[in-house]
């Protein structure tokens, strides 16, 4: 063979070549300055792929097939991705160096059901509509994926995920959605949202996607055993509430809503038509950026430069650095300036109220990119260690990283946080296990009531919001909100 035919070979492998190799992961270039009273507050980028810096553009530098990676979580140093391509797998990477690992496949019988064929002579096996759709993780470290049913008639399916081999436990397996909501007909969850452990106590919640509904739906598990589903009506009127603008009514959320439960009562709904906005159990606006427009802009990431917040992109998630209370939310969506960002702000206190917010950083500063994003995911997931917060973010077809958050230890407290949860059953505050002192403050900070040794306490009388402290055996800390109804 000659020379040049060798090599003309050599030239199209090569080409061939790198459209399959990734690109590197690089650094967010942004200089992020140090935040709080006494610059304790850090930021830095550890690794970063997105449009805009060009390493998230090629097939292969995607986490996976354009359009199938729908929902991200952190768990253990490592973000785990939902994919409903090549069969369902959970797609993983490194969160420490942002390398690709081998993707979990998911057991064949996962998100499939059994079922009459429509003769009824014989069994059948069914495939559980648009599977794979969106993945949590619990608070007893529980990793679950779920399918996403367009109406009441499919079937919604939740299954906890073995990642070591891919077997899955169902949690969830509605067949009767048609039955127990027959006015739900364009019933829809793009996600899902989980508070609790799903072994033991805990919430799922998923918010339809309905252009005719303003609809939450809740599941209740207690001791492993998951109730019936109810509705949660969501209360349209105070649009201004849900999305910062005129007071019109809502008719819909906007497309792929997520819900995030914080305990059995409160949780967080961000919709494509709203910001994250507080809600409790009866469908009622309880906290929001009503109660501080002002946070909508952020002044300080690059001075002289106002970045808006826009609707769009859905993700919210809340953390705590020892006494420290943080919000972090994507900020824009792919149409926003920078595009596809997101925003950290610090609470002022335990209280975690609205009104007490200060925009801390908006990142990436230049955004990840203005790709199409129809399912509208922009999730942020954290894990804090000590004084240090590992913050994962990924926007759908436009990349994902990761950022790292220091608070200097000097004058700090340091405050274990315990595992003990705090739930409410009618009119009193239940407690995971004994705890040595549980109070109970008003949500502008009055002292309401006060016990020693005790695993139950009574909720206030009046109906509201309220916030729990408590101290377990070990001397570790919580402070919650709780809502009495």
């Amino acid at each position: 063979m000659k020379k040049q035919v060798l090599f003309g070979i050599a030239l199209v492998c090569s080409a061939f070549l790198t459209n399959l190799m990734a690109a590197n992961p690089l650094v967010d270039p942004a200089t992020y300055v140090p935040r709080g009273t006494n610059g304790e507050l850090t930021l830095q980028s550890k690794w970063l792929y997105s449009n805009v810096l060009n390493n998230y553009n090629l097939v292969a530098d995607l986490i996976g097939t354009s359009g199938t990676v729908r929902g991200m979580a952190a768990k253990d140093g490592k973000m785990y991705f939902a994919s409903r391509n090549s069969g369902n797998q959970i797609l993983v990477v490194n969160g420490t160096t942002g390398a690709k690992e081998t993707a979990i496949n998911l057991a064949s019988n996962v998100f499939t059901y059994q079922g009459r064929n429509k003769a009824n002579t014989l069994d059948s096996t069914y495939l559980a509509g648009f599977p794979c759709n969106d993945i949590k993780i619990d608070g007893a470290g529980n990793v679950l994926v779920a399918n996403m049913p367009t109406s009441n008639a499919g079937r919604y399916q939740i299954w906890k995920i073995n990642l070591t081999t891919g077997a899955g436990t169902l949690v969830i397996d509605q067949a009767n959605l048609a039955t127990l909501f027959p006015a739900a007909s364009t019933m829809r969850f793009d996600a899902f949202g989980v508070w609790g452990d799903v072994n033991g106590n805990g919430v799922i919640m998923g918010a339809n996607a309905s252009v005719t509904a303003m609809e939450a739906y809740k599941w209740t598990i207690t001791n492993g055993v998951v109730g019936t589903p109810t509705l949660i009506e969501l209360d349209p009127t105070p649009s201004y509430y849900l999305s910062a603008t005129p007071l019109v009514p809502m008719a819909n959320l906007g497309s792929a809503p997520q819900v995030f439960p914080l305990d059995e009562n409160l949780f967080y709904l961000d919709g494509n038509l709203t910001y994250p906005t507080l809600m409790d159990g009866n469908g009622n606006v309880i906290d929001g950026f009503y109660n501080n427009p002002n946070a909508l802009k952020d002044l300080v990431t690059v001075p002289g430069t106002t970045l808006t917040m826009n609707q769009g992109h859905n993700g919210v998630t809340e953390f705590q650095v020892g006494d420290n209370y943080f919000l972090l939310m994507a900020a824009t969506n792919t149409a926003g300036a920078p595009p596809s960002t997101f925003r950290l702000f610090k609470f002022a206190d335990s209280s975690k109220a609205f009104s007490g917010l200060t925009c801390l950083w908006t990142f990436p500063q230049a955004g990840m990119g203005g790709a199409s994003n129809a399912y509208r995911t922009a999730m942020p997931s954290v894990e804090v260690s000590g004084n240090v917060a590992s913050i994962y973010v990924y926007t759908g077809e436009n990349g994902y990283g990761k950022y790292q958050m220091t608070l200097a230890q000097t004058g700090v407290s340091e405050l274990q946080v315990s595992n003990v949860t705090i739930s409410m059953s009618g009119k009193q505050i239940r407690l995971s296990e004994e705890v040595t002192l549980a109070e109970i403050y008003t949500i502008t900070g009055q002292k309401i009531s006060s016990e020693k040794n005790i695993s139950a306490l009574n909720a206030p009388v009046a109906n509201g919001v309220y916030i729990v402290t408590l101290v377990d055996k070990t001397g570790a800390k919580k402070i919650q909100k709780v809502a009495v109804n």
